[in-house]
């Protein structure tokens, strides 16, 4: 492992050390779990779907939707109305 330094706000300090206490943890693990967190959430590109492998000799029964198409359904049953 690499070793750095962060200089924080008492405010924040306070934050992550009752945090970790909280998780039976040391605010370094914390800290860590954070930053493996932000970096697989933000900072790593997902693969798009059409570039995923299949199994040889399958392809997708149909078209793959778009992400608009995706989005609509998800917040048309969010909404209730269901598809």
């Amino acid at each position: 492992m690499k070793t750095i330094s962060v200089a924080i706000s008492p405010e924040d300090y306070e934050v992550f050390r009752q945090a970790a206490r909280a998780r039976r943890c040391s605010i370094a693990q914390l800290i860590r779990d954070a930053m493996a967190f932000y970096r697989l959430e933000k900072l790593q590109q997902a693969t798009p779907l059409m570039e995923l492998p299949t199994l040889p000799g399958h392809r997708p029964r149909g078209p793959v939707p778009s992400r608009a198409e995706i989005y609509a359904e998800i917040f048309a049953d969010a909404e209730g109305s269901g598809p």
